[in-house]
């Protein structure tokens, strides 16, 4: 019986919240995600400084073919390489490397401070933001290099706009701290089991 009323008055909070979207400047709302890329930023140098090297003990091809056949089970296409530089660039459809179920529950994690932000420069319109994966590219990075008893493996990962956002905001160019995080995770996880399906040398 109360269900009218309410769905009347979400309707007239959407309503009331996009004329707010119509009166909010372009200059405001890049200002707004610019806040955001400069946050997410710091904890993407934080998180790449903590996680984004790892030392292996394998030699430097050894870890090559283990990242390439990484990027690859996790739905990335490979589009540069050199062997000789150890160097690959890998890209596919945001969110991989996570998948979607994955990607809401980073999401939601990273939601709350992320509104909190927009609201200081966009008030009420921040209660319609959402990360949307959709026209994004997710681009990774993978560098390869040799170190005593071994080798380094680093990765970067960064967000490319493919399509104009449904969001009527601009992008941004850092993944969500949490997105971010669980990609990593999923990436040294298949290196490690790369590693172990390799034969072993005599």
């Amino acid at each position: 019986m109360n269900s009218m009323p309410k769905a009347s008055g979400l309707w007239f909070a959407l309503a009331a919240l996009a004329l707010v979207a119509g009166c909010v400047s372009e200059e405001t709302k890049r200002d707004a995600i610019n806040d955001i890329n400069a946050a997410f930023k710091a904890e993407y140098e934080a998180t790449l400084a903590k996680d984004g090297t790892h030392f292996v003990k394998a030699d430097p091809s050894e870890a090559y073919d283990a990242v390439n056949a990484t990027f690859v089970k996790l739905g990335l296409v490979v589009t540069q390489q050199s062997r000789g530089l150890g160097l690959i660039t890998a890209e596919a459809p945001a969110p991989r490397p996570l998948d979607r179920s994955e990607w809401d529950r980073a999401t939601a994690n990273d939601l709350p401070k992320t509104k909190e932000m927009l609201r200081k420069h966009i008030g009420a319109m921040a209660e319609l933001f959402h990360f949307e994966p959709e026209g994004l590219d997710t681009v990774m990075t993978a560098t390869i290099i040799g170190a005593r008893g071994g080798s380094e493996i680093s990765y970067t990962m960064r967000m490319r706009e493919v399509a104009p956002p449904k969001q009527n905001l601009p992008r941004r160019e850092y993944p969500p701290p949490t997105a971010l995080k669980i990609g990593l995770d999923k990436l040294w996880t298949t290196v490690d089991k790369e590693f172990a399906a390799m034969p072993r040398k005599p």
